[in-house]
This record gives structure tokens, C-alpha cells and sequence, in this order.
């Protein structure tokens, strides 16, 4: 029977493949079938970012530990690792801590007993020659872990090595298309990771590297020092949106001398879909300002209510202009160009150029 249900819970996992929201749910059932109550993903691979999946039941532990272990560390981080070096790998707690340890390690006091999961085990599993586990809970009601158990814990390793596989191919595959997608609409991106670094760039972001703009340590950067500035702060809030609930950062111009702006966003990666498995966070959108043809005056006066003059100013100013060369090249006087755009402003529900740009160019995607 415990077989069965175990086979069932393997089949649910590859199924998560495809569907990352069912990841709880299929990780609670594996759980389930070998005796344990919780359980979670744990990886020393870099690459991997700190939101693991976790199953159903492990949820309100996981937030107990988040919350305590800078304070109460937990000795199965420390410790499984280099039993494993020393030749042992499915691991119980009586091979992690002593009686007494359990009875006076912080850990124990503040999170494994509150939260009942007073038991552990973990069964180890390669991916891509780097170490994984499937470490296993279970509360003091249930009872300690035997060595007898262990021996269904290690079947299950081979099929776990390969369904994370699989899932970064596949998270992989996903934010790869993506980025094609964006390729087509000739839409410049950079896949960026925790760090700001850039993990992938389509096409089109490629061929703007160059003398002014580039990547300094795997990070977007600019010679203006304004610029760069503006984008460091950008590229900074870029991995804690998701976290911290901040609205969007407004995008930002780059400057580069006589070539074409650059327009920069940030999108979150749940724009894209899961990130499961993946290093990814962010991806960098990149608009070549000058380089774009000058949106339609009147798709813009139907889309916002602009008159004549206030849509021509706007395509104009989406297209890279400044204020004084827009003016001139209409041949109104500033004052009446800055009059012209505030009403701009109100009418498109924005309040710097740069956005007023980047709503232009989504209506030009869009159409």
C-alpha cells in the first residue's frame, strides 16, 4: 500500500513539472506516502534561488524557521552535509543530534518543538553534480524515524534527481520563450537574477551592448555617471518588489551620448510564469527610444483623448525628443509645449516622460 501511494505521489510531482502550482500539493502527498507530515526541497546549488518549493502542511513551519534560525540555527544544515562526506546518506535526527542536544539546542527549544516537527530525515539525490535532499518531518506524536524506513526513503532519490532536472529544463524552456516572445515585438530583455546579474539576453539586448552600455560583472551598467545611477537604483529594487509588496519602479532613460536613448523597466518574473528551480527574479526590458518608429498621432488621441497638438507633442517626446527639440520641431515656444504636456500627463495618467514612453510603446505592442 505504501508503495502504491508513494508511486502515486512520484506521478504528481511530474505532473508539477508542467503545472508549478501543484508543487504543495504533490510534495504533501510524497510526504504522506513515506510516514512524514512535511516536507521541502534543500539544495547547495547557487544557482537554485531560496524559494523552494515546499509541501501543504510545512508552510507554517517553514515561516517559524524563517523567522528563528538566525537565532536558533539548525544543526541539519550544518551537520547532514559532511555526514554525507564521511560516507552516509539517507540521514535520520538520532545520526544529527544527541538526546540531550534535543533536550538544550536552541533549534529544538524555539522551532522543531513549537512547531511540531520534533523529527527529522532527509534522503539525497543528484541534480546537474550538485547535491540535493528531501528532507522529512514529522512531529513527536508521530514519533522518531527508524533505519528500517530509510531504505523506502532512498528509492525514491533516482525519480527525484530526475523530476528537478526536468523542472529546470522546463522553467528554463519557459522564461526562454518568453524572452523570444519579446524578441519578436523587437523588445530588448535580461533575464536578471537575485543579484541584478544578468542570467540571459535575447537578441535584441545583445546588439545594444557596446561602448556605453554593457554588463560590469554580469550587472547592467552605463558610462554617464547619471545614467548609471538611475539604473543601479532600478536595477536595486528590481528583486524586492516581490517580496516587501513596493509598487513598480517607474522606468528610467539612459543616456549615450549622440546614439539612441534607452528606455529601462523592470518586470517582475511571475509575468513570466513560475520561477521555480530557476535563478531568475526580474527581467530588464530595454527600448531603443530613437530607434522606434513615431507611434500614430491619432492611435494616440483615440487611446487618450488627446487633440492634435497634445497627440503629436506625445509621439514626439515617446520617441526621444526633449521638450525644447520637440518644440522646435513643431514650431510652438516651449511654454506652450510644457502647457501641452501637462495635459499630456493627466490624460495618460503619467507624470514623467519616461513612462509617458513606456505606455506609448506598450499601445504600439498592443496594436
Amino acid at each position: 500500500m505504501r508503495v502504491e501511494r508513494t508511486e502515486r505521489a512520484i506521478e504528481a510531482c511530474y505532473d508539477a513539472i508542467l503545472a508549478p502550482a501543484e508543487w504543495p500539493r504533490a510534495l504533501q502527498l510524497l510526504a504522506e506516502s513515506l510516514g512524514a507530515e512535511s516536507c521541502t526541497f534543500f539544495s547547495d546549488d547557487e544557482e537554485v534561488p531560496p524559494k523552494m518549493p515546499i509541501s501543504t502542511e510545512h508552510a507554517e513551519f517553514h515561516e517559524l524557521w524563517l523567522r528563528n534560525e538566525a537565532d536558533a540555527p539548525d544543526p541539519h544544515v550544518r551537520r547532514a552535509p559532511a555526514l554525507r562526506r564521511a560516507g552516509h546518506t539517507t540521514l535520520i535526527e538520532d545520526q544529527i543530534s544527541t538526546e540531550d542536544e534535543r533536550r538544550t539546542l536552541p533549534y529544538y527549544q524555539e522551532i522543531a518543538r513549537p512547531g511540531a516537527r520534533d523529527w527529522y530525515a532527509s534522503t539525497p539525490f543528484m541534480v546537474d553534480e550538485h547535491r540535493w535532499s528531501l528532507p522529512l518531518y514529522r512531529s513527536a506524536r508521530r514519533g522518531r524515524f527508524f533505519p528500517e524506513e530509510t531504505r523506502c526513503f532512498a528509492a525514491v532519490g533516482p525519480h527525484l534527481g530526475r523530476i528537478v532536472r526536468l523542472a529546470k529544463r522546463f522553467a528554463w524552456f519557459q522564461q526562454a520563450s518568453e524572452l523570444s516572445s519579446l524578441e519578436r515585438a523587437s523588445c530588448a530583455a535580461i533575464l536578471l537574477d537575485e543579484e541584478g546579474r544578468a542570467k540571459h539576453l535575447n537578441l535584441s539586448a545583445q546588439k545594444l551592448i557596446g561602448e556605453e552600455f554593457y554588463l560590469v560583472r554580469g550587472r547592467p551598467a552605463t558610462d554617464n555617471p547619471c545614467s548609471n545611477d538611475r539604473l543601479r537604483r532600478l536595477l536595486s529594487r528590481a528583486p524586492r518588489r516581490r517580496r516587501d509588496g513596493a509598487p513598480p519602479a517607474a522606468p528610467v532613460v539612459i543616456n549615450r551620448g549622440e546614439r539612441p536613448w534607452l528606455l529601462a523597466e523592470v518586470m517582475p518574473l511571475s509575468a513570466f510564469g513560475s520561477d521555480l528551480f530557476t535563478a531568475g527574479r526580474a527581467v530588464l526590458l530595454l527600448t531603443d527610444l530613437r530607434s522606434l518608429a513615431r507611434p500614430d498621432e491619432l492611435r494616440l488621441r483615440a487611446a487618450f483623448g488627446l487633440t492634435a497638438a497634445e497627440a503629436r507633442l506625445a509621439a514626439r517626446l515617446a520617441s526621444g525628443d526633449g521638450i525644447n527639440a520637440a518644440a522646435i520641431a513643431l514650431g510652438i515656444s516651449r511654454e506652450t509645449a510644457r502647457t501641452q504636456l501637462r495635459a499630456v500627463f493627466a490624460k495618460t495618467n503619467t507624470h514623467r516622460q519616461a513612462e509617458l514612453a513606456t505606455l506609448v510603446a506598450r499601445l504600439r505592442l498592443h496594436a
